[in-house]
């Protein structure tokens, strides 16, 4: 195992090889276990090898040792007085000592070394590539990354706990050695390591109770299992040494320790959750315990509300009261996302006798509702709470419903805490989405999405600050910082939903995909809210760069999505997709209830821009589908009309116009290139080369065709990567047996069908397609449908 010691001890160990005459004088320390007496070893072998005499432990006390010995000694620390005194005098007729100690333990000799001249190296614990190059140059076995990090994090990187397990056929073969190992071991010895466990190594009156013996005896006990090789460099007990201890100590005498150290930390009102995560496994129970449950779960329900959720459930299960349990058991099941068990909670919160737990019921209850999608009833429950924060946050709701909510300014008194402080921020960031600017809007909430982060409060709003903030950034055309926002407020099934829109809307299908497949998890089970946007983000791609077949494929869930979840400001960009959907599938009668009431909102709120661009361009595009151009024109008629509208509304208007000119057979081509480009410019990748291929299609000159299929090149869909402009001034040449399969194609022959016409296989007639759609820039299978047909036109 030489190859894995460090670059110095190489260095020192190839000198004694080269130079073994010259003076040495070295103390390697080390925990027990990382490899002191390997090293030892192998500058002993290097002396015996050069005929250098070696002195040990036994030859201390011979009378006449050579002038040119080496002393090596392990465990120095371990000397009785005569043999220290011996070594002492060994020393000053000697140039080469190496001696071997482990810190932390007493060591006169050592310190009374320390005033010579010497070199002192550390051996520290194995890094997981330590591990990989000990199971590659050692063991002659390819070890995983993720393998290696397993290994060390199970060990602690202690040398001779990973040689073990990797040398041995599993974990479990290990564990059996250290429970042979914990036999040796004494009843303090064990329950010094059930104490360190719970995270109680370093308190000398903690270990004392737990141990049951004096405060002088434990430090001797520590010296025992250290000794042992049991301890990490730390003094930490290593997980597979821990779980060796917990399957050979039995629930009993583990039970004895642990309740000995929480009677203690509970007297003294010091924190008990290491303790009570150990008894959370053993499943006990007890007065006592149940204290323990509910301290330890008040200690870490911010930085852990799962175990939190869980401590308050056990505490519950030992006989805790649940009604006083539950205002603290449901801020963390709100807090780690169980939403059903927050509701259920709170509806019990509601039912209570006392008027101050009911209020925390409806707190809870109206969070939990309108996270969900229910805003109306949400409001209501948070306006009855009474607490100042989730009155703004009703206020807000009621906003998002289409109410107007008169401004109520602050009176001076006592500061808000943070929860009302976010809800403050939070509201007029929303207000001025609708009334102001959308930069201020933007920056308001931009302070109550960074604020919650800080405080940790973003999880018990209605919805988290970093959603409304990316809501309002879509529905202002920044994407970017849509992105930005939602990636620094981390992962979650909403956060990850709206990257998955962001992506879309500015044209990066795969990467929308890659965001909807991580939501699409066959154990999630998502909120109302969450459920319409997913299944709008899958229509939208479906629609984008799929088939009819595929957008007919995902309506039916979207459908049912948009029949569960009330119409709100906050879910028209899935409700823009549906209406385009209808449209196509020929079923827009379905969803005109929910167009009509999504404008009427918009109306009551004096039809802001912001938050009207996209339903006003989704409804455009339906009615261009339904080939209703008078609808269109209503539709695109706010875009146009619209005062300080911003740049999506100065896109959307001009491409508008120009789609309708397109469709009535009247291509300008500059014009429609002046459109492409201002939707390009607002990220609309994807509107601006479907703008420019349907102008390319319905072309008649052939110049102009070239030259609007060249600008919908331009524009790159699917990726983020930036395409590179053709330089072709001719459409693409198709071969001979790419232009039939083209035909056939083009008439809605499948794959298999037009593979028995042309006599191949389906397989290469997918092939082939690809190679056209490449040769086209073009995903969408209608898209390319009639592109094709234009540039085939002549021949079919």
């Amino acid at each position: 195992m030489e190859e894995l010691l460090s670059a110095r001890l190489r260095e020192l160990l190839a000198g004694i090889e080269a130079r073994p005459g010259d003076p040495v004088r070295l103390v390697l320390t080390g925990a027990h276990g990382h490899g002191k007496s390997t090293v030892l070893n192998a500058i002993s072998r290097r002396y015996h090898a050069a005929g250098v005499p070696v002195i040990g432990r036994d030859d201390l006390f011979a009378t006449t040792p050579g002038a040119g010995a080496a002393v090596l000694l392990d465990d120095a620390e371990t000397l009785t007085p005569e043999a220290g005194a011996a070594l002492l005098r060994l020393a000053e007729s000697t140039s080469r000592l190496v001696l071997t100690h482990t810190p932390g333990v007493a060591g006169s000799v050592v310190a009374m070394l320390a005033g010579a001249p010497a070199q002192y190296l550390r051996l520290t614990p194995w890094s997981p590539g330590d591990v990989v190059r000990f199971a590659g140059d050692v063991l002659g076995r390819q070890l995983t990354w993720e393998r290696a990090v397993s290994v060390q994090r199970a060990t602690s990187g202690v040398p001779r706990l990973v040689t073990r397990c990797l040398r041995g056929n599993a974990v479990e073969e290990l564990i059996d050695q250290l429970r042979a190992e914990l036999d040796g071991l004494d009843e303090p010895g064990l329950a010094y390591l059930v104490a360190a466990g719970a995270g109680s190594r370093s308190d000398l009156e903690l270990l004392a109770v737990a141990l049951d013996r004096p405060r002088d005896e434990v430090s001797a006990v520590v010296e025992r299992v250290r000794a042992a090789g049991l301890l990490a460099a730390d003094g930490a007990v290593p997980p597979v040494v821990a779980r060796a201890v917990r399957e050979h100590a039995g629930v009993d005498r583990r039970l004895t320790v642990l309740v000995r150290m929480l009677e203690v930390q509970l007297a003294a009102g010091r924190p008990v959750l290491a303790i009570a995560r150990e008894l959370l496994r053993l499943g006990a129970a007890g007065g006592l315990v149940r204290a323990g449950f509910e301290a330890g779960a008040a200690e870490v329900v911010a930085e852990d509300p799962a175990l939190a959720f869980d401590l308050y459930a056990a505490a519950e299960h030992a006989g805790s009261s649940r009604i006083r349990l539950a205002p603290d058991w449901a801020r963390a099941a709100v807090l780690s996302g169980r939403l059903d068990a927050a509701l259920r909670l709170g509806d019990e919160l509601l039912s209570a006798d006392e008027q101050h737990t009911r209020a925390r019921g409806a707190l809870v209850v109206g969070t939990v509702i309108a996270r969900r999608g229910d805003l109306a009833r949400g409001a209501e429950l948070l306006r009855w709470s009474a607490d100042p924060g989730a009155a703004r946050l009703a206020d807000l709701a009621a906003i998002a419903l289409g109410e107007t909510v008169e401004e109520v300014l602050d009176v001076p008194g006592e500061p808000a805490r943070t929860y009302g402080h976010v809800a403050a921020l939070l509201l007029g960031g929303i207000r001025e989405s609708v009334a102001g600017r959308p930069e201020t809007a933007l920056s308001t909430l931009l302070g109550a999405a960074d604020s919650a982060a800080a405080t940790g409060t973003g999880h018990l709003l209605p919805d988290s600050p970093a959603v409304l903030t990316a809501l309002v950034a879509l529905h202002a055309g920044e994407f970017d910082l849509a992105r930005g926002v939602l990636e620094r407020a981390g992962g979650g099934e909403r956060h990850t939903l709206l990257l998955g829109w962001t992506a879309m809307l500015r044209g990066d299908l795969a990467t929308a995909e890659a965001h909807r497949a991580a939501v699409r998890r066959p154990e999630s089970r998502l909120a109302p809210r969450d459920e319409l946007f997913l299944h709008g983000l899958e229509l939208g791609l479906a629609r984008r760069g799929g088939t009819p077949e595929a957008v007919r494929e995902r309506w039916r869930a979207a459908y049912e999505a948009v029949m569960r979840q009330p119409i709100d400001l906050f879910a028209l960009l899935p409700l823009g997709e549906m209406l385009v959907a209808a449209a196509r599938l020929e079923e827009g009668y379905r969803v005109t209830m929910h167009r009509d009431r999504a404008f009427a909102l918009l109306d009551r709120l004096g039809a802001p821009v912001l938050w009207s661009v996209w339903l006003h361009w989704a409804a455009f595009h339906a009615a261009i589908v339904s080939g209703d151009g008078d609808t269109a024109r209503k539709a695109l008629r706010p875009l146009t009309t619209a005062s300080d509208s911003g740049r999506l509304a100065e896109a959307f208007a001009a491409a508008g116009g120009q789609w309708l000119a397109v469709i009535e057979g009247s291509i300008e081509v500059a014009a429609v290139l002046a459109a492409a480009e201002l939707l390009g410019r607002a990220g609309l990748t994807w509107d601006a080369a479907r703008l420019a291929g349907q102008a390319a299609v319905r072309a008649t000159d052939r110049a102009a065709m070239v030259t609007l299929l060249r600008a919908a090149k331009q524009f790159p869909v699917g990726a983020t990567a930036s395409a590179t402009p053709p330089t072709a001034t001719e459409p693409p040449a198709l071969t001979a047996r790419e232009r039939d399969i083209g035909r056939l194609f083009v008439v809605g022959h499948t794959y298999k069908e037009i593979g028995e016409q042309l006599y191949i296989s389906g397989k290469t007639v997918e092939h082939h397609m690809a190679r056209i759609r490449a040769k086209l820039g073009v995903s969408d299978r209608r898209t390319l449908a009639t592109l094709l047909g234009g540039m085939l036109g002549d021949a079919s």
